[in-house]
């Protein structure tokens, strides 16, 4: 068969690059046996051995021998009826061609007009130097090689010499080409085809002209040989072989059309479908023409594949799907879908039955009987054409994949596909799964989660038009949504984390004014992920219904157990008036930590430069989490100013602060503030507020100034005046 897409190897040589892969040596024999020289005379003994494991050791010394003296005993090993045996010979072949540097060509004469390598090469007889390159010069490896495993496969019938012979001339390369294609025209009958097999694993492509001519031959064995070694060289000469490969989708033969269409699919070259559509009529040829067919630029290949899905069965069903999907992800994939909806009602059906886990009675759908393989993929394929096709059953195949991880982002891709059809499947799943009782939840929470996340990007998708969660005063109210809306309220409490935090993101895209106070509650949940989807879900309703949020606000700034909240929608308004700002200023330096951090960043928010004060007092916090936050806010203000006009004083300062910071000695802290905007790494700014940590520094409590001597560690001890 042909070796048409062989890595190369590990020998980067660029006299072997273009030949044919070696295969990795065994470690059966040892580096060190390999390399021991010993006498010829020794290893002619051990080569007559009637132990095959002496003869075998022999065999792999004969690659550190004198190429010209090891000649004989490489052919008799070659030879050997030991297949361990001859194979070691190959390799010792190997290392005396990688040894041996190539003969250069005749002065004069270009690469393909070299004088051919030697021709005969009895055993025992060195061939003329004179055929090996300029007179007198030393044949190389390959041209010693070549020259005495011609005249083995003209006068041998050994099967395993002949076959080794053609591994180890393919491996000589370009080195074989001219002696090989000499040969093919002197030699007859199966030694014709053995060198075509040759020529085909030399990657030359200075073979090619030979090789195209065999195609014009009656011997269809030869013919065939001939196209598998053509194809083998798609990669090194792909411009050639692809005209070759078309040529040849029209010949009389059809294992050469076959080898020609894989050819081509292995080059990713696309077949015109007026010549592709009578070959998917072929039995033999089909296969490969649905793999031709993925690659087809005609809106005609989606329509015909759509059609064959109604009847094929097993690996051909399998491969349709493969040739759908992959034209469903480039420029015809408007015509799959197309094609799809057009089809008959019985591919929809096939494509929803092929995506479930089980057919009837627990048993695998049919489809995919005697594929030999893990059906995910396929699965995954039928269940993303069902939702194109919006075939009856693909939503609740759809949610059903939900619960495999495997298929989690094909279904999530297939629900986003269906929109608003997939809506009452989804609901009647959160109908039977959104429950306070955490049995149910068993395996379970990924899929419920990513169900939650999938409805509301529907509810999202179908309101891009406008806010599906604010329709006008007039529009007639939508049961969906509102079942929807119900299932993700119930979801925010559940036990599992992951479905209330999806639950709680849901609500910040989809949520109505009347979730504040349900959302506000999970701020104090004691799931700290939980807790935090709240703050998140908090803002972004702020963020949608100001004028309920700032309402909000004020009562939400009148107990000590919602100034957290208060903050996050005071920052969300991006805006406060004088008492909503005494209120930030005063939560920023009292209260639980979390309600000083929210204080914090929203002061920043909403005061701009007036919040210079409040950060430099929050920077010298003994909680981490409020360091960070005021580091962080003092970045991102400093970032927003300018250093001409009013802003310049304003930016100094906080240049002084921010210098502060970065004489810290704490890392973390000088990330945060360099997440916000800080530009750290332009140091001459900062150096000047570093010159100022030697002197005392006043920290300006209300009550009087302390002073403190310079710091050499820690968090910045107050503001600079």
């Amino acid at each position: 068969m042909s070796r048409a897409f062989d890595d190369l190897g590990p020998y980067s040589d660029p006299r072997v690059s273009d030949a044919g892969a070696w295969p990795t040596e065994p470690e059966s024999i040892s580096p060190s046996v390999r390399s021991t020289p010993m006498p010829i005379s020794a290893i002619a003994a051990a080569l007559a051995a009637d132990d095959a494991e002496e003869r075998r050791q022999a065999a792999a010394r004969l690659g550190r021998a004198d190429v010209a003296e090891a000649l004989p005993l490489l052919l008799r090993a070659l030879g050997d009826p030991d297949w361990r045996v001859r194979k070691e010979a190959t390799y010792a072949c190997h290392r005396l061609i990688q040894a041996s540097p190539s003969a250069a060509p005749a002065q004069g004469g270009a690469e393909g007009d070299r004088p051919p390598a030697a021709q005969r090469g009895a055993e025992g007889d060195r061939p003329a130097a004179a055929q090996g390159g300029a007179e007198g010069e030393r044949p190389s490896a390959s041209q010693l090689l070549v020259g005495a495993l011609l005249d083995a496969l003209r006068t041998s019938d050994d099967v395993g010499l002949r076959n080794a012979a053609i591994e180890v001339l393919g491996y000589c390369g370009r080195d074989a080409t001219p002696a090989l294609v000499g040969a093919l025209g002197e030699l007859a009958g199966d030694e014709r085809k053995l060198v075509v097999d040759a020529l085909g694993r030399t990657r030359d492509p200075a073979a090619l002209d030979a090789l195209y001519a065999t195609l014009g031959e009656k011997d269809d064995n030869l013919r065939q040989s001939a196209i598998e070694a053509i194809s083998g060289m798609g990669l090194i000469a792909r411009e050639r072989v692809t005209d070759i490969l078309y040529e040849r989708l029209a010949d009389r033969d059809r294992f050469v059309r076959l080898t020609a269409l894989n050819g081509l699919n292995g080059l990713e070259a696309p077949v015109p479908w007026r010549v592709l559509a009578p070959l998917i009529d072929d039995p033999i040829l089909r296969s490969s023409a649905l793999v031709a067919a993925a690659l087809a630029e005609s809106p005609e290949a989606p329509r015909a594949l759509c059609a064959a899905l109604a009847t094929a069965r097993g690996g051909a069903f399998a491969q349709l799907l493969r040739a759908l999907a992959r034209l469903a992800e480039g420029p015809l994939a408007s015509h799959v879908v197309t094609s799809l909806r057009a089809a008959p009602l019985e591919v929809g059906a096939r494509l929803v039955q092929a995506a479930a886990a089980q057919g009837p009675g627990g048993a695998e759908p049919p489809s995919w009987r005697g594929l030999g393989a893990d059906p995910v993929s396929g699965r995954a394929q039928a269940l993303v054409l069902a939702a194109m096709a919006r075939a009856p059953g693909a939503a609740d195949a759809a949610v059903q994949a939900m619960i495999e991880p495997a298929l989690v982002e094909t279904a999530q891709r297939a629900l986003g596909l269906l929109g608003e059809e997939a809506l009452p499947a989804v609901l009647a799943y959160l109908e039977r799964h959104v429950d306070p009782d955490p049995d149910l939840w068993e395996g379970l929470d990924d899929a419920t989660a990513a169900l939650i996340d999938g409805a509301v990007a529907i509810a999202e998708q179908r309101g891009r038009a406008g806010d599906p969660a604010r329709p006008a005063p007039d529009a007639a109210p939508d049961p969906s949504l509102d079942e929807l809306l119900g299932a993700v309220r119930r979801s925010v409490k559940s036990p599992s984390t992951l479905v209330a935090t999806s639950a709680l993101y849901g609500l910040a895209k989809i949520g109505a004014a009347d979730d504040f106070e349900l959302v506000v509650s999970q701020t104090r949940a004691i799931s700290l992920p939980v807790a935090r989807a709240a703050e998140s879900a908090l803002a972004g309703l702020s963020e949608r219904y100001p004028e309920a949020a700032r309402a909000l606000a004020r009562q939400l700034m009148q107990a000590e157990r919602t100034h957290l909240a208060a903050a996050i929608v005071i920052e969300a308004l991006g805006s406060a008036d004088p008492e909503e700002l005494a209120f930030l200023r005063s939560a920023a330096s009292a209260g639980d930590v979390r309600a000083r951090r929210a204080a914090v960043t929203a002061v920043a928010a909403a005061a701009g430069v007036a919040a210079l004060d409040v950060l430099s007092l929050s920077l010298a916090d003994e909680e981490r989490e409020v360091r960070l936050a005021a580091a962080r806010a003092l970045g991102r203000l400093y970032a927003s100013l300018s250093d001409a006009g009013p802003a310049g004083g304003e930016r100094a300062r906080a240049r002084e602060l921010l210098g502060l910071v970065r004489a810290s000695g704490e890392p973390e802290l000088v990330a945060a503030a360099a997440q916000g905007g800080a530009p750290f790494r332009s140091d001459p700014p900062w150096g000047e507020a570093g010159d100022r940590l030697s002197a005392p520094v006043s920290i300006d409590v209300g009550e009087g100034a302390v002073s403190t001597p310079g710091m050499s560690g820690g968090p910045p001890s107050g503001k600079v005046p």
